[in-house]
């Protein structure tokens, strides 16, 4: 979902764990909390109070997707290590 609503030019709030949150700078392109309710609330608070803010958010995450996450940008990270493996002639699998 993180990167659907960043190609939306949408603000996220997420759980600081698993992968999820790895990707997300906390009050750059998002807002992290912690999986409790309360930090939920708040995380949704902050969003809800600051719509100038959250729009910030969500265009700096649509910028995000657009010079990480598009396919020819991830093949090229994906051949770079594989190239990189191979001439070390590391076994991947």
């Amino acid at each position: 979902m993180l990167l659907e609503a960043w190609s939306a030019g949408r603000c996220v709030v997420a759980s600081d764990v698993g992968g999820l949150s790895e990707n997300i700078e906390h009050g750059t392109d998002g807002v992290k909390v912690r999986p409790h309710p309360d930090s939920i609330a708040k995380g949704l608070a902050v969003v809800a109070d600051s719509p100038g803010k959250s729009l910030c958010m969500g265009r700096k995450g649509f910028e995000k997707v657009k010079e990480c996450f598009q396919w020819n940008r991830v093949a090229e990270r994906m051949e770079k290590s594989y190239r990189k493996a191979a001439n070390r002639g590391t076994i991947l699998c």
